[in-house]
């Protein structure tokens, strides 16, 4: 029985809204002094990271069930790929926001103590979520993951409707596979 589409849609939204509001601070700079975006931007990404690995794992199970009975099996060659490399992405930038709570709570002084080795890490894990969180990388990475949910959407759409199903299916179809 093949359930990934009961869990793929989950990550596609949570992190479709969270892609669109990062972006929209950005845009509309009013956004980054409002208290509630940190928080909702923060939540939508980790609850849309823990759902995409369950819907990493589900299109595994659907992949071999629908192995050999699709026409073209690149398209799964493909879409899996994407469907990783996005979540890795998201991944990078939960952690960003994650490492962000821990220091704004004060956990991270209390995890790593006074331990030389470990006061080294939580430097490089400052670095790492300030370069994340407080540069340009932010709005270039939300984007860079929304454009590889896109398509991956779309070649999942096109592995269950067909190539043609609507134009940016068809578009992302051939592009990948020029006939």
């Amino acid at each position: 029985m093949n359930i990934h589409p009961l869990f793929v849609h989950f990550p596609i939204g949570l992190l479709a809204v969270y892609s669109l509001l990062e972006l929209g601070t950005y845009a509309f700079p009013i956004m980054r002094r409002q208290v509630w975006a940190f928080p909702v931007k923060a939540f939508l990404l980790s609850a849309g990271v823990l759902a995409a690995f369950v819907a990493l794992g589900t299109g595994d199970m659907a992949e071999e069930l629908v192995e050999g009975l699709i026409p073209n099996d690149f398209i799964l060659e493909v879409h899996a790929p994407f469907a990783a490399a996005t979540t890795l992405v998201y991944l990078v930038l939960a952690a960003g926001y994650l490492t962000r709570i821990c220091d704004q709570r004060g956990w991270s002084d209390r995890i790593f103590g006074a331990n030389p080795f470990l006061l080294r890490l939580l430097s490089l894990r400052r670095h790492f979520t300030h370069l994340v969180l407080d540069t340009w990388l932010l709005p270039v990475l939300a984007l860079i993951a929304l454009v590889g949910m896109t398509i991956t959407g779309a070649l999942g759409a096109a592995i269950v409707y067909g190539p043609d199903a609507d134009p940016i299916v068809s578009f992302v179809y051939h592009f990948f596979w020029a006939q």
